[in-house]
């Protein structure tokens, strides 16, 4: 409203920039240096009109005011801010009251009690309501004294002519201008406040979103912990009662026969991979659950190629045919580490529950790349997933049967991995002709390739 005026630098007082408790108080703190200032600017004018008038005892109370509000103006730029406005109100409403006195009607000196009213009732904070009340109080009653005594409280007392016209437009001109800055600042602030609230509205709704978010994440987790724990502690408790069992025997077995031995060592040796393997899983869990994605450049058909390499020894792969299609030439930018235990499971899973009856049981592989959508597909002809079964088959520690072999972790973990990575999986079967996974994660182009 009033930046013709470049008032905004005329304190040193610093306003807050993430300090919402303070703001207030320092932006009222910084208006009233400027009110000071502007009374300053208005009798130092006003008293070289006095002066240039002919009126030189005029002209000291218009210096005794600049006097008391650059002084007043100094301790709140020094931090005594209480100080200098009880300073600053009381000396006001006192010599105001005196001018007003002993000048004609005319000159318009009671205007500026309007203004004075006004900056009390902005200048100080709530806590200190009580010094609002009571300099407004006092000039709205000084000024009904002025009236009644027709302002003369003191008696006849006349330093200047009856019609001053030039003085009271200078006294109208001071208080408007500084009531418009008193206006400026509530405008002002009343715009910081509304903008503050619909930021914070916003940032209260974005929280409340990530609230019930993480709040249905630490429900899944919690549920998967009590679930993880009773799991466990049975799947780890289980193989090694069986050890001690198998143990318990060869302690009793009063022949020492070879075959019988062996046969326990076999079992033993089973019950330890199995534990191996669960425990195995266990981590793998973890550190999907606590890693952050790593991305490096990776050849698909060379990760395809190794996934099937370290499954080539288990006991029916030889037994069954592999086929791929690799519809990708270009190196990817993609989690290398859980693409491959991605891969890996599923090729794992085909070759274990891949039905070697058949006349050409096989396992298909196969990858494709749309829109930086990478597009994995594994196939095979094994004993496919019943009915019942196709709703429970990502939940963890999920087994088909009681005969299915492993801990029940590997799907879980599996789809666990693909939304890590910002991805989905799914999968189509059919009882007795077999089952095809199919899972899709974004992935970034490797630019030097292309």
């Amino acid at each position: 409203m009033l930046d013709f005026l470049k008032y905004a630098n005329w304190s040193n007082l610093q306003e807050p920039e993430n300090d919402p408790i303070t703001y207030l108080t320092v932006k009222k703190n910084i208006l009233f240096s400027r009110f000071c200032i502007l009374g300053v600017s208005g009798a130092v004018i006003q008293g070289i009109y006095d002066f240039t008038d002919g009126y030189p005892m005029v002209m000291l109370f218009d210096l005794f005011i600049a006097g008391f509000l650059f002084g007043g103006y100094s301790l709140n730029e020094r931090g005594h801010h209480k100080t200098s406005k009880v300073l600053v109100f009381a000396l006001s409403n006192i010599t105001l009251f005196v001018l007003a006195s002993v000048v004609p009607k005319g000159v318009g000196v009671y205007l500026l009690f309007y203004p004075l009213v006004v900056f009390s009732i902005i200048a100080f904070e709530y806590q200190e309501r009580i010094y609002t009340y009571f300099f407004s109080a006092t000039s709205l009653i000084l000024g009904l004294v002025l009236v009644a005594t027709n302002f003369q409280p003191f008696g006849h007392i006349n330093l200047q002519p009856t019609d001053p016209t030039i003085s009271f437009v200078l006294n109208l001109i001071i208080s408007f201008v500084l009531i418009s800055v008193g206006i400026d600042f509530l405008k002002n602030l009343s715009n910081k406040a509304e903008t503050q609230l619909v930021e914070l509205h916003k940032k209260t709704a974005l929280l409340a979103k990530e609230l019930a978010a993480k709040n249905k994440d630490l429900e899944k987790t919690n549920n998967e912990l009590d679930q993880f724990v009773y799991s466990a502690s049975h799947d780890l408790r289980a193989p090694l009662s069986s050890i001690a069992g198998i143990l318990n025997l060869i302690k009793l077995e009063k022949a020492a026969i070879p075959q019988i031995i062996a046969h326990y060592h076999h079992l033993i040796e089973d019950r330890v991979t199995g534990l191996d393997s669960f425990i195995k899983d266990i981590l793998e869990y973890s550190r999907n659950a606590r890693t952050e994605i790593k991305q490096s450049q990776v050849q698909v058909d060379k990760l395809v190629q190794e996934a099937l390499e370290q499954n080539s020894y288990l006991p029916q792969a030889s037994l069954i045919r592999f086929t791929t299609e690799i519809k990708v030439n270009t190196p990817l930018i993609l989690d290398k580490t859980r693409t491959f235990s991605v891969l890996n499971n599923l090729i794992s899973n085909a070759i274990k529950y891949n039905d070697t009856s058949k006349p050409k049981p096989f396992v298909s592989i196969s990858a494709r790349l749309n829109n930086n959508i990478l597009t994995f597909v594994v196939q095979d002809s094994g004993e496919g997933i019943c009915e019942s079964c196709k709703s429970h088959v990502f939940e963890m520690f999920y087994r088909g049967t009681e005969s299915s072999g492993g801990s029940g972790l590997g799907l879980y973990i599996t789809k666990e991995m693909v939304e890590k990575m910002g991805g989905s999986i799914h999968f189509e079967t059919k009882e007795n002709e077999g089952t095809t996974f199919t899972f899709s994660i974004p992935v970034t182009k490797n630019k030097s390739a292309s």
